[in-house]
């Protein structure tokens, strides 16, 4: 009789468990990423990232990707700027040796600073030039070269009023200007007033387009240092982010200040070879030297491409 009702409880319990395991339970609800297909029941698809919600993102939420995303406006911005300023090639030592939580990545702190200060500079200049004591202009210096590749190659405008080209320069580039704004002083004068900010407009472009040569010309001077062309790219835009900082600082300083602080940019950068790369003081000097002098002379090839885009566009 024991065993009996052993064998009864022993059945009992099997068909619970049985019960148990075998009944299916209540479905989840999944929906379909709308990128790839798969199951995504979260707010992001476990097989792509893609953002789950459906509905298109409001003004708002324009804003905050964007500066989310591109611009750095708050938490460890102010630490990572004062670690740019304070100690010349510090970010990149430690972005390199894989320390980058608490410091704003360099191409975002390179946007950031980039906003901040072309759009600073374009405000000073567009204040500067509206004083009308600061944009009477004499017909007698208007005349002379507008763009000159030094004696290779200019637009110029003659006593006579009209835009000529000398050298190689193309005659239709004279003829678009001559088009745009014909022989009259006025519009030339107007044109004069406005050639900064459009040039100011254009360096931000020059200046990072410039950004990878100036890594391969790192590269070239290191070239037995074992360092990627990706790491010297991490070292030029701190560097660049920093001599932002000292341009918009020349722009808004008062009387000879602006020379004074100018001369920031050259020794920012020889500190920070020195602290990134190593070596003795004479062998960062001679090679600065090297990648300064191909440097600027693209720099200032990319300022007169520049102008003539002011020029004519």
């Amino acid at each position: 009789m024991a065993a009996f009702v052993a064998l009864l409880l022993s059945a009992a319990s099997q068909s619970e468990l049985n019960s148990t395991t075998l009944l299916p339970s209540a479905p989840i609800e999944a929906h379909a990423c709308r990128n790839c297909g798969t199951p995504a029941p979260g707010k992001y698809c476990p097989e792509c990232g893609q953002d789950t919600d459906p509905r298109p993102p409001s003004a708002r939420e324009f804003v905050n990707h964007f500066f989310g995303n591109y611009i750095a406006v708050k938490g460890s911005f102010i630490q990572t700027l004062w670690r740019l300023i304070s100690k010349p090639g510090q970010l990149t030592v430690d972005y390199l040796a894989g320390r980058k939580r608490q410091y704003i990545l360099p191409l975002r702190l390179y946007v950031t600073i980039s906003v901040i200060a072309l759009l600073s500079i374009s405000i000073a200049v567009n204040s500067a030039m509206s004083n009308e004591d600061m944009v009477k202009i004499d017909a007698k210096d208007l005349q002379g070269n507008f763009i000159a590749f030094g004696n290779f190659a200019s637009v110029k405008l003659d006593k006579g009023g009209q835009i000529t080209c000398v050298g190689v320069m193309p005659e239709s580039i004279c003829k678009r200007a001559r088009d745009r704004y014909g022989a009259s002083p006025e519009v030339l004068k107007s044109f004069m007033r406005t050639l900064p900010e459009r040039v100011v407009k254009y360096l931000g472009y020059s200046l990072f387009l410039l950004m990878p040569l100036f890594a391969l010309l790192m590269k070239a001077v290191y070239f037995n240092r074992g360092k990627t062309y990706g790491e010297h790219i991490v070292f030029a835009l701190h560097v660049h982010a920093f001599w932002l900082l000292i341009l918009l600082a020349t722009v808004l300083a008062p009387g000879n200040w602006g020379n004074v602080l100018a001369l920031g940019m050259p020794t920012y950068a020889l500190l920070a070879m020195r602290r990134v790369y190593g070596g003795r003081w004479w062998t960062i000097v001679s090679r600065a030297a090297v990648v300064s002098g191909f440097y600027f002379a693209a720099l200032m090839i990319a300022l007169v491409i520049a102008a003539l885009v002011a020029l004519l566009f």
